[in-house]
């Protein structure tokens, strides 16, 4: 089979087969047809061995985007095999209004070829749009659980029926706020979604993982024994982010206010790159201030915490140093310098280990409630 690539020098390299154009009447019997010749070609003796834990649906709305995700499906298969349906709309197929490719993904494995994934794309024009989903539902493997990734940059409910047909077939659907024009809007479309499922299916953002690092390192250093009275005397947080990271903001800010009741009282836009929040807490009121850098990634760069009392002052500001390191600015801070581990992870890693989890996570929808009610106050 000429167009099965081995790297003889690399045998743990993820491979995959050129991708095969077929109808989408003919897509069974083209996996199949792979199967066979893959066994044919590269067996030689050794075991050649299927590995599917689930089925993965990935959604997306640009060319780009897919060939983005196209990068990422190697790692995602690696670590957990799956039947990958990559459905890109928008497009321009090359034969009508909607064509498909598939192809396998394989790698060695203790001396025997264990196949990782069977993926299979459909590519729609505009007026084709409709006719994803059944697509979909057709090439679903019918006993393994189904996961939704919402790759596209609009919010998922308003995105309309393409979403919803689409979320009917899952039972996970992972999605990602960051570069939403509209994170209030959005935040708030999300919540009211989430919130309609009645625990039928798994809702996650990759945001909640993107700041595992922070929510860790917040927990532990401002935890009462280490520093007390600290949660309970904050009155001010500075969040410094990159371009396109304000809806991962709302996320930690709705985290910390659900974990430490407070109730969102006020939220407006200063300028372009700088909104502000205002929280109760008891007796006393809390200011958050979410700055947008004119340059960068989309990360956490600053976080400065102040919980200074009249005679006492208290301050702890972390600093992103690298992609691999998070560390306490002696300077802005009361509390020891130290420097910790914190890598950040690709979003294939994200997703790939999002993929295991099967379970609602409820600190997650607590904290995207209260993102919601700092929506409703900043929309007012």
């Amino acid at each position: 089979m000429a167009n099965v690539m081995i790297d003889a020098a690399n045998t743990n390299k993820m491979l995959n087969t050129q991708p095969k154009r077929v109808s989408i009447a003919g897509i069974d019997v083209a996996l199949r047809m792979l199967w066979s010749e893959f066994h044919q070609d590269v067996s030689g003796g050794h075991t050649v061995m299927r590995a599917c834990m689930s089925n993965l649906i990935i959604y997306c709305d640009t060319k780009e985007e897919a060939d983005l995700i196209s990068q990422e499906i190697p790692a995602i298969v690696d670590i957990h095999p799956a039947r990958v349906l990559l459905l890109i709309s928008n497009c321009k197929p090359g034969k009508g209004s909607i064509e498909s490719q598939v192809s396998i993904y394989y790698t060695e494995f203790n001396e025997g070829w264990q196949v990782c994934a069977e993926r299979i794309d459909a590519i729609a024009a505009p007026e084709a749009v409709d006719r994803l989903p059944s697509m979909a539902r057709s090439h679903l493997i019918g006993d393994l659980p189904t996961t939704l990734w919402w790759a596209s940059r609009l919010p998922p409910p308003d995105a309309g029926e393409i979403f919803f047909q689409l979320a009917e077939l899952a039972n996970q659907i992972i999605y990602d706020n960051m570069g939403w024009a509209n994170p209030a809007k959005g935040v708030a479309s999300m919540t009211r979604w989430v919130a309609a499922q009645q625990d039928s299916q798994v809702v996650h953002n990759l945001a909640w993982r993107r700041i595992a690092n922070w929510r860790k390192l917040i927990s532990q250093v401002l935890d009462p024994q280490t520093a007390p009275d600290a949660l309970n005397s904050l009155n001010l947080i500075e969040i410094e982010h990159g371009p396109h990271a304000l809806a991962m903001s709302w996320v930690l800010v709705g985290w910390l206010a659900s974990r430490l009741q407070w109730k969102a009282i006020d939220g407006k836009q200063l300028s372009d790159s700088e909104l502000v929040w205002r929280f109760q807490s008891h007796k006393r009121e809390i200011k958050i201030i979410a700055k947008r850098l004119p340059a960068g990634e989309p990360l956490f760069y600053q976080l400065l915490f102040d919980w200074s009392q009249a005679d006492r002052p208290g301050r702890l500001c972390f600093e992103r140093l690298d992609r691999d390191r998070i560390g306490i600015v002696e300077s802005l801070s009361t509390v020891p310098s130290r420097v910790f581990s914190a890598h950040i992870p690709s979003r294939a890693t994200l997703i790939s280990a999002q993929l295991a989890h099967r379970t609602r996570e409820k600190i997650f929808e607590d904290a995207l409630k209260a993102s919601n009610a700092m929506s409703a106050v900043f929309q007012k």
